[in-house]
């Protein structure tokens, strides 16, 4: 299974290939916001993918009209792809405060 790491003090959890970012954090116990109930609309769940980009779906057409930054994507609607146990994907939540650099 992939292997989602939590960039600073959630850990990592294997999940399965089909599995959200969302609720990999819900696994995780990683504090995500959900206001829309997972509905793409609210951005309240923009996670930065630091690592492994090409274990995960495309932007679907929701993620593409919240014109985000580089790098940004819903986690209620990014999805992993890769069926492969080696497939690290690392995300950094801003509600975590700091930055992925101040690691």
């Amino acid at each position: 299974m992939p292997t989602v790491r939590f960039w600073r003090d959630y850990g990592a959890r294997a999940v399965a290939r089909g599995t959200t970012l969302m609720a990999a954090a819900q696994r995780a116990d990683a504090p995500l916001g959900n206001a829309c109930r997972s509905q793409g609309i609210c951005r309240a769940c923009a996670v930065l993918v630091l690592a492994g980009e090409q274990h995960l779906s495309g932007p679907g057409d929701l993620e593409l009209r919240m014109d985000l930054a580089p790098g940004w994507r819903m986690a209620c609607q990014t999805r992993l792809t890769s069926p492969d146990s080696g497939a690290d994907v690392v995300v950094w939540i801003p509600a975590w405060g700091g930055t992925p650099e101040s690691k």
